[in-house]
């Protein structure tokens, strides 16, 4: 009996083929990275399982799974998405073990990345600092070994805008884990790629380059200059990809194009079947409120009944504290600022705002409030017609006589009238440089890029570093990576 079981297995050794691991980009493994990346996860997983039964040696769909983990967690904020991340993530690395394909250390660096975006998303930031630097020396090792390979560019450009728009007093640490980067570099590296991609085998990951592009600009681009570019590129691949859509709709928000703004985030195309993506609801409600029309308040409760994560929570109550206000409803604001600061968190910008306002207690000026909301829409004439003929002496309150004039400033610029503009940044930056709020660093911030536009270098590095010099206000961290964006632009320059 004994004898005639070993003969079976030697029998078998001998004779089934050899699985041969390898790692190969083929049609089906596309097709269910594109699904995956279009958070359409069911045909994805599909396509992936189809492929691990019928070439079983392939190594790929391991990262691609980790894609799928990775989108729900970091999408949804769920904590039991994050933990099925983190159980498979060590497995899959053993899995992918050493090979002398470019596509081993490439596979190797994504997970590790897509686990230190995860840390940072759920508030592990050591481990996070880790993993982003063992994934920097996993890209060095590779791009040594495989120069020509095209996919380490990607990965290597995305490490370097993270590690150039690391806060300035943060700089020693990725400098101590001798990380170099600047978001110059990589947003260059990023274009180059997507352009040399183009009708190869690596075309199938424009629409991932694409929202990493889309994202830097919304986020350190000149504000409201300088994303026409990467709108034209988005606007084919919002019908088909949702996170592209939220990406084209973002940039059209931040240059006041709200109208075109709700038509493209209200497009139900290509939404059924995919994994929800309640951001969408917060986004429309804001699109809504920004002209003043207070349906939002259906948007930003779906979003609060749906969402089980923690961003933009306290955001979305204190809109609907706004909504109040502007009907007139001021113990209903306060019910509502009340119950902000008892869900979410203080992670994102936002839901910092929110809580700071709820923390002064101080009810916001509805003239104020109507005026930031329509310009912030791009309804700059109306936002001007909120405080026209208004003086800063006319508001009691410090913060309303900062806005007021910080306002003026933002509205004149946009209708060129920027002599104009440049008095009331001035008065603003003048009078609000030792204060907590953000419309001094802003105005400084703002008056650099002015000046930057108009090529007047000097007086842009002057705004800029003025900006850096005020410490302690309101969005420090995103205000002072714009201002060295800044810097950063102009050094190129020169």
């Amino acid at each position: 009996m004994k004898i005639k079981f070993i003969f079976k297995i030697f029998f078998f050794l001998l004779f089934t083929e050899k699985v041969v691991a390898s790692f190969e980009l083929n049609d089906r493994v596309q097709q269910a990275y594109l699904q995956i990346t279009r958070l359409r996860f069911t045909e994805g997983k599909e396509l992936l399982d189809t492929e691990q039964l019928q070439n079983p040696g392939n190594q790929l769909p391991l990262l691609y799974d980790s894609y799928l983990d990775f989108l729900k967690a970091f999408i949804s904020e769920e904590k039991i998405y994050f933990d099925v991340f983190k159980r498979n993530a060590d497995g899959r690395l053993k899995k992918l073990g050493e090979g002398n394909s470019p596509f081993c250390l490439y596979a190797k660096s994504e997970l590790i990345l897509q686990d230190a975006m995860l840390r940072i998303k759920f508030h592990e930031y050591v481990s996070a600092a880790w993993e982003i630097r063992k994934a920097y020396k996993m890209t060095e090792e590779n791009i040594r070994a495989y120069p020509d390979f095209l996919l380490n560019r990607k990965v290597a450009a995305f490490l370097h805008v993270l590690v150039g728009s690391v806060p300035e007093n943060y700089r020693w640490l990725s400098a101590l884990c001798g990380m170099k980067g600047t978001l110059v570099q990589g947003t260059s590296e990023l274009k180059a790629l997507l352009k040399e991609t183009k009708g190869t085998a690596y075309s199938v990951y424009e629409e991932e380059i694409l929202f990493y592009l889309s994202s830097i600009s919304n986020s350190f681009s000149r504000m409201e200059n300088n994303t026409g570019e990467i709108q034209a590129m988005l606007r084919p691949w919002c019908s088909k990809n949702i996170l592209l859509r939220y990406c084209y709709s973002n940039l059209l928000m931040k240059e006041g194009k709200n109208e075109e703004a709700i038509k493209v985030l209200s497009d139900s195309t290509s939404v059924a079947g995919t994994f929800p993506f309640f951001f969408l609801e917060y986004k429309i409600g804001l699109a809504k409120l920004r002209k003043l029309d207070d349906s939002a308040e259906i948007n930003f409760r779906n979003y609060i009944a749906n969402f089980k994560g923690a961003n933009y929570i306290r955001s979305a109550y204190q809109k609907l504290a706004w909504i109040s206000l502007l009907r007139g409803e001021k113990e209903k604001y306060v019910l509502l600022m009340n119950q902000s600061q008892v869900v979410g968190s203080d992670f994102v910008d936002e839901d910092k705002e929110a809580s700071a306002e709820a923390h002064h207690g101080e009810i916001p000026n509805p003239f104020l409030l109507r005026s930031r909301l329509l310009f912030d829409g791009g309804y700059y004439r109306q936002s001007l017609s909120e405080i026209a003929g208004r003086k800063a002496q006319d508001f009691s309150r410090y913060k309303d006589q900062l806005e007021v004039t910080y306002r003026f400033a933002r509205i004149l610029e946009k209708l060129n009238e920027q002599e104009q503009a440049v008095i009331y940044y001035e008065e603003t930056i003048k009078n609000g440089g030792s204060s907590s709020y953000y419309f001094a660093a802003n105005a400084a911030l703002l008056l650099g890029m002015m000046y930057e536009e108009k090529n007047e270098t000097e007086k842009a590095r002057t705004c800029y570093r003025k900006c850096l010099a005020f410490r302690h206000h309101e969005y420090q961290n995103s205000i002072d990576q714009k201002a060295e964006a800044g810097l950063e632009r102009l050094n190129v320059k020169n």
